[in-house]
């Protein structure tokens, strides 16, 4: 390429053209109400770090009293990651928190790696019909290990089956990996059928959707239940940055996590883990008063959308006791109508085909962002007020009450400067 011939003017057009896209999508998403249950926003604060120098620096001085640096441009802000990381421990009640997973699937993939025993090892996994991850088995297969997964129902995982398996077979790990679910995971209830019937199975809890309600105390801590350990991702109920994050108190495991982590990560993100530090001491701040709000409002939207005439698909009579709500919309011809239609309004929802209980695509909610930005149980009213307005054809009024009550929400769980809360 000549280096002196100037770009062309269609060129320059075209590139301002994309960036100019961008910021007018930005604008829109911010505009909009996310019910997605697997996402989240992330503070101002937090996001800061994503727009500096760092966005494209490695940092691999973990230990930052070591006698050299490998690479050096993290070297003035290294202890905020190890401040972030002490934060997530306290956080955690654990002993050894690793930062080092891009998102909750390599963390997955380093936990299998890690702790899942060698080629062609059993290991048990939550059946993605009964609510597991729909990549944990296809991934066991692929890195050499064989997938036993098991149902669970309500937060209960089938302990006949489990039984079964830990007494038929040498399983190193059972690998919790509960994503579509109601109810809070019964860990105590895995933990004592496992020391009973193989006592040398390392119980690991992927948090990934719960991980925001446990570390705020809404939801029992998996380590206090005797699991190994436990992480994810931390941009679900947790409102963090995309990335993941691995916790326990037993030194080997964070030994045999940190051997496999190592030569399946290079680049962890630091701009991202920089963030997550500063999420993780904001949430010091907000976290036990954010996650006790978001449980009362998914409950709160689930009764309001009931009494509009929805149909919450319920398992054992309870609409939700975490950050996710589901609803039956009817075929899936008009499931996908319903969503587009909320979507024109300004909403956004997640359909999924394998949502527990549920016959086809079903519609898949969450609170915790509309909860981190500041909404309570009346704004939960308000937002089943807009289902029925859109349901019922009426979009251009279901857009105005949306613009008025996301203008609404009160005090956001986070600080709202840019750059310096006072």
């Amino acid at each position: 390429m000549n280096r002196n011939v100037p770009p062309s003017p269609t060129a320059k057009q075209e590139i301002y053209g994309l960036v100019e896209r961008l910021e007018r999508a930005h604008e829109v998403n911010r505009a909009a109400i996310n019910l997605v249950p697997s996402e989240n926003r992330i503070s101002p604060l937090a996001e800061r770090s994503m727009r500096l120098d760092f966005y494209n620096r490695y940092f691999f001085n973990d230990d930052l009293s070591a006698d050299f640096w490998w690479y050096r441009g993290g070297e003035s802000v290294g202890d905020i990651q190890s401040s972030g990381t002490a934060a997530l421990a306290r956080l955690a009640g654990a002993d050894h928190v690793n930062v080092r997973p891009v998102s909750g699937m390599t963390a997955m993939l380093v936990v299998l790696l890690g702790l899942g025993g060698s080629a062609g090892s059993p290991v048990v996994s939550v059946a993605a019909a009964s609510g597991g991850h729909y990549a944990t088995a296809a991934l066991l297969e692929r890195i050499g290990r064989q997938s036993r997964a098991i149902g669970q129902h309500a937060g209960h995982i089938d302990t006949d089956a489990l039984r079964k398996v830990l007494t038929s077979e040498e399983v190193p790990l059972v690998y919790l990996d509960l994503q579509n679910t109601l109810h809070e995971l019964d860990v105590r209830q895995v933990v004592d059928v496992v020391r009973e019937c193989s006592p040398g199975t390392r119980v690991h809890v992927d948090c990934s959707h719960t991980l925001g309600l446990i570390l705020g105390g809404a939801h029992a801590n998996p380590l206090d239940a005797g699991a190994d350990s436990m992480g994810g991702s931390t941009h679900k109920s947790f409102p963090g940055p995309q990335k993941g994050v691995l916790f326990t108190r037993d030194a080997q495991v964070a030994e045999d996590l940190r051997g496999a982590q190592y030569h399946s990560i290079s680049s962890h993100h630091f701009a991202a883990t920089l963030g997550l530090s500063v999420a993780a001491a904001e949430y010091e701040v907000f976290g036990q008063a954010y996650a006790a709000k978001v449980l009362t409002n998914a409950q709160a939207l689930g009764t309001a959308l009931e009494r509009h005439g929805f149909e919450p698909i319920k398992e054992r009579s309870v609409i939700t006791r975490t950050h996710q709500l589901w609803l039956s919309i009817g075929t899936d011809e008009q499931a996908t109508d319903f969503s587009a239609a909320l979507a024109s309004a300004g909403l956004r929802t997640n359909l999924l085909p394998d949502i527990p209980g549920a016959t086809g695509l079903a519609m898949r909610l969450g609170v915790n962002e509309v909860t981190f930005e500041g909404a309570d149980e009346q704004s939960m009213a308000e937002l089943a007020d807009i289902f029925a307005l859109v349901r019922d054809g009426h979009i251009d009024q279901a857009v105005k009450m949306r613009e008025a009550l996301k203008y609404g929400f009160g005090e956001p769980y986070y600080f709202q400067g840019a750059s310096d809360p006072r």
